[in-house]
């Protein structure tokens, strides 16, 4: 416990001071009353309390009432009566109180005191006496600017040289300085970029120049912003002419308007700083804003830059819970409103305004126009116009994957404009009486549950204009959106001139009159207007609080439209693909001949190319030999490559015999392509363009690269370029010019047998390594070839063929039924297509990463070339030598080296872990799309090729 008020025991922990006691720095002041609360003298009451006896006071005599008794009225002293003094009225009014008068009776017109005011204190206790206070700020501006101004500088802050200029004067000063006004007292600097003081020592009444500069620094930044964004938007007017620039500036021009407007107004009856300073201050966190995305995008050179830029900046402030929120998002929708009317287009919910892209311009936006580069048949490199998807000019608010499918509904839709042009998705008239939703931002969950309404509701209304189409009920609108009563015929012909001249008075009477247009209350104007009047920044909707992320809200207010849109085409281009352009019959053609599908095509060429018996197809002294069928007769001739003219003789005939042996079959098309001229595709053979390197290897008919040279010219209709692309088509080349190979082996090593068993053969006796190579050498290119043709090609290729069959059967639905999905597109299609390419390059050693297995599966190529090259000479009893001999075995013991190498690189292969586990881009969930899943990844088969090769692990044991 402490002994008394002024005592404190330092060990006592918890002892509680005395909270309601003087401050000590009062102590010793003098003991006058304070100008805030002193006694209140009334002139109508007695100045003194009458004595109340403390017996009968409550104990809380704080809100006790005295009992004051009144005298008569008669004694009260009347405004007539001659007063001496003061005092004198004083005494009187205390005599009238006394004797019983009236209070309210006593006259209106007596002088009336200072008032004095009272204190809690004083008038609990009448003996409480006020302490004067030692702070000069409550003295009163007179006595503070008298020390500031005192030459010896009482207070120390060196403003004794200051001029003190008017308060409303400066004020005004101060109003245009946040306005981004020059002033009195205020001016722009074009060299600093900044508004300056005119006068270097200046304040006001009340202030000291450090306090009076700390009030400044909220006006001083207002002005510089404000001085800053003119200059951005009128650079942008005069310079820019990027339309998300211009959407920007515009807006930032209503907000500077807005905060003149309104603060002007507002400022008008206020007369201190401290007034403006909490005036400006939502202005000054709005202009900070707008500075710092305007300086932030200053480094952005597109649209779609600018908007990713001002997104992230939206992101960052996502917490806020004011109306500034709403008004960045207002913001946000204004600037890019133009890449989302350019977007509406390109996926055609909307006409294109101005000129239409082609591709003959240079794109816009996320689509860009460029030359897309092929071979041709005769190795020429073609260029064409063709739309690509500029990924770099996406906002970072799109996903990459929408992206994609933005673009390729928009390249899609332009297939039909180009192919079908009476097609409802390529009129403008019948997607707009669906009445397409338009892309726009959504912020609230209400507007979000409406624009996924809205897109079903307009792809359900599409999908019945297409069945009607279909059906061909489906009328045409002679003119679109006519204005009612309007009619535009000519019919002056044949009227009298005073008519005519009535009506074109009328007409000119007509456009006198303004316009009766509506104008819509612009909204970024009432969220400006709402956010500077309203008391700290309040907002007026708290429906924002429980809003979706931002995040979220690209994805929640585009994508359902997207994703109807993406539907509805997709499964239009599909059924035109498929119906109108036939692309499975294109498809079996590069089965039937570029893979080798076709066993007609394969016995028919081999016979062409490699057939002793066949009459030569080269000239004889200049004259062309004729009679029966023609052949190249490779591996029996001397002079190599054929010339074009022997090409023609000797496989004219072989690939439409072998396309038009086979249509038949197929009862869908049984006797419609027998009077044909031309193969799909216009299907040919052709000459390779090669490099010199290359063309030197073909000029040896016993290398493994003697038929390099030829090749299947093959050009996909339009629009089938969409699925069959050139760089498919050369993948398909490099398949189809190692199976011409594997032809030729599979030939060879026949023939190896025949030469040694031919009755007119000059093989004499047992020639164990002769019998040993042929019979190794038959057994590993038959290995191969099986190898290639069955897991290679044959098992990849019903993969592709039951997805084709699913397409189909997804278009056979009739109904409103949408079969085809947002990711299931010709673009899904072209990219299948090519997996199953990969898939079989996979499978026949073609990839980059297997170069190495294959050049060494060539070098055992080229050693059995060599045997066979042998064995001819052999049969013809041109090599039986010692030294043709030994260069055999010598011949052999490579092979079998080679053949074991081989053997253990595709063992080593067939164990490496990762080799062949590739799988697709796409890692959703097997089943949920058409093209979804992992049915084409390269799976590692080679051990199907090991076990074919070395079931009995001959080449692994020790030779």
């Amino acid at each position: 416990m402490m002994d008394g008020p002024d005592s404190k025991d330092p060990g006592e922990v918890f002892a509680i001071p005395d909270l309601y006691g003087p401050s000590k720095f009062l102590s010793d002041a003098l003991q006058n009353p304070s100008f805030l609360f002193s006694e209140l003298k009334l002139d109508d009451i007695d100045e003194r309390l009458p004595v109340v006896v403390e017996q009968s006071q409550p104990a809380d005599v704080f809100f006790s009432i005295p009992e004051i008794s009144f005298g008569p009225t008669e004694n009260v002293s009347t405004p007539s009566q001659s007063v001496g003094s003061h005092q004198d009225i004083i005494e009187v009014q205390e005599d009238a109180v006394r004797d019983g008068g009236e209070v309210w009776l006593l006259p209106d017109e007596l002088i009336v005191a200072t008032a004095n005011y009272q204190s809690w204190d004083a008038f609990e206790n009448e003996k409480f006496k006020e302490l004067r206070t030692p702070y000069i700020t409550e003295a009163g501006p007179t006595a503070f600017d008298t020390a500031v101004a005192a030459k010896e500088d009482f207070l120390r802050i060196g403003n004794t040289d200051h001029v003190v200029v008017e308060a409303k004067i400066y004020t005004s000063s101060v109003l245009a300085l946040g306005l981004g006004r020059s002033s009195v007292f205020f001016t722009w600097d074009e060299e600093k970029l900044s508004f300056v003081p005119t006068l270097p020592k200046l304040r006001i009444s009340g202030y000291s120049e450090k306090s009076l500069g700390g009030l400044l620094t909220t006006f001083f930044d207002c002005g510089n912003i404000t001085r800053n964004l003119q200059g951005f938007i009128e650079k942008t007017y005069s310079r820019s002419t990027s339309s998300g620039r211009i959407a920007l500036a515009d807006a930032v021009s209503t907000l500077l308007a807005t905060i003149q407007s309104r603060l002007s107004m507002s400022a008008s009856t206020y007369q201190s700083i401290l007034q403006l300073q909490s005036l400006f201050q939502p202005a000054h966190s709005i202009l900070t804003c707008f500075q710092r995305i305007v300086v932030n995008i200053s480094a952005t050179r597109s649209d779609e830059s600018m908007l990713s830029t001002i997104f992230e900046e939206i992101q960052l402030l996502e917490h806020r819970t004011d109306s500034l929120r709403e008004i960045l998002l207002e913001i946000l929708s204004r600037v890019s409103q133009p890449w989302l009317e350019f977007t509406g287009e390109w996926l055609g919910l909307q006409r294109e305004a101005g000129l239409p892209l082609t591709k003959d311009g240079k794109g816009k936006s996320f689509v860009k126009v460029e030359n897309k580069e092929w071979i041709d048949d005769q190795g020429l490199k073609l260029q064409e116009p063709d739309y690509f998807l500029d990924i770099d000019r996406v906002p970072a608010f799109i996903q990459p994957d929408d992206a994609r499918a933005m673009f390729e509904v928009g390249r899609s839709l332009r297939f039909l404009r180009t192919h079908h042009a009476d097609h409802p998705l390529a009129r403008a008239d019948i997607v707009a009486s669906a009445n397409p939703p338009s892309l726009q931002w959504n912020f609230s969950w209400q507007d979000i549950i409406q624009v996924e309404a809205k897109a079903l509701q307009y792809e359900k209304d599409l999908t019945n204009a297409l069945l009607r189409f279909a059906t061909g009920s489906l009328a045409t609108s002679p003119i679109e959106n006519e204005p009612e009563g309007c009619n535009f015929a000519l019919d002056f012909f044949g009227k009298p001139q005073e008519d005519m001249q009535a009506h074109v008075l009328a007409s000119i009477n007509t456009f006198d009159q303004p316009l009766n247009e509506r104008v819509s209350p612009d909204r970024l104007s009432l969220g400006l207007d709402s956010y500077l009047t309203s008391k700290d920044g309040d907002p007026g909707d708290h429906d924002s609080i429980f809003a979706p992320p931002i995040s979220l809200a690209p994805i929640l207010s585009f994508n359902p439209i997207i994703e109807a849109q993406a539907r509805i085409v997709n499964g239009s281009c599909m059924r035109m693909f498929f119906n109108s352009h036939k692309l499975r019959e294109h498809l079996s053609v590069q089965r039937s001949f570029h893979l080798l599908g076709n066993g007609i095509f394969s016995s028919r060429l081999s016979h062409a190319l490699f057939d002793p018996e066949l009459e030569s197809a080269e000239r004889h002294r200049g004259v062309a030999r004729s009679g029966g069928i023609m052949g190249l007769r490779l591996g029996g001739r001397d002079n190599w490559p054929p010339a074009s003219s022997e090409l023609r003789l000797a496989l004219m005939g072989v690939l439409m015999d072998s396309y038009t042996s086979t249509e038949p079959l197929n009862e869908s098309h049984a006797g419609t392509y027998l009077d044909k001229t031309s193969l799909p595709g216009d299907l040919s053979f052709a000459v390779r363009d090669m490099s010199q390197e290359e063309i030197e290897k073909c000029l040896d008919p016993d290398s493994v690269e003697a038929l390099d040279f030829l090749r299947l010219s093959y050009k996909p209709p339009p629009p089938l370029e969409a699925v069959i692309t050139p760089m498919i088509l050369f993948k398909y080349d490099q398949v189809f010019r190692l199976l011409l190979r594997m032809t030729r082996m599979l030939y060879v090593v026949s023939a190896l047998f025949r030469d040694a068993t031919h009755r007119s053969s000059f093989w004499q006796g047992n020639d164990f390594v002769s019998q040993r190579f042929r019979i190794e050498a038959q057994h590993f290119v038959s290995s191969v070839c099986g190898y290639f043709f069955d897991t290679g090609i044959e098992a990849t290729w019903r993969i592709f063929e039951r997805k084709l069959d699913q397409i189909e059967k997804r278009i056979g639905v009739e109904g409103d039924k949408i079969t085809f999905g947002q990711n299931e597109g010709l673009d899904k299609l072209r990219d299948y297509h090519e997996r199953v390419l990969d898939r079989i390059m996979f499978a026949l050693l073609l990839r980059k990463r297997q170069q190495p297995v294959l050049k060494l599966l060539e070098e055992i190529f080229a050693l059995i070339l060599q045997f066979s090259k042998y064995s001819r000479q052999r049969m013809l009893n041109q090599e039986k030598t010692t030294e043709a001999d030994d260069e055999l075995r010598e011949i052999y013991a490579k092979f079998y080296k080679k053949v074991r190498v081989f053997i253990t690189v595709c063992r080593g292969l067939s164990e490496k872990k990762g080799y062949g586990d590739k799988r697709t881009l796409d890692t959703r969930t097997p089943g949920q799309g058409l093209f979804d899943g992992d049915d084409l990844a390269e799976e590692n088969t080679i051990a199907h090729l090991l076990l074919t090769l070395e079931m009995s692990n001959y080449y692994s044991r020790d030779a």
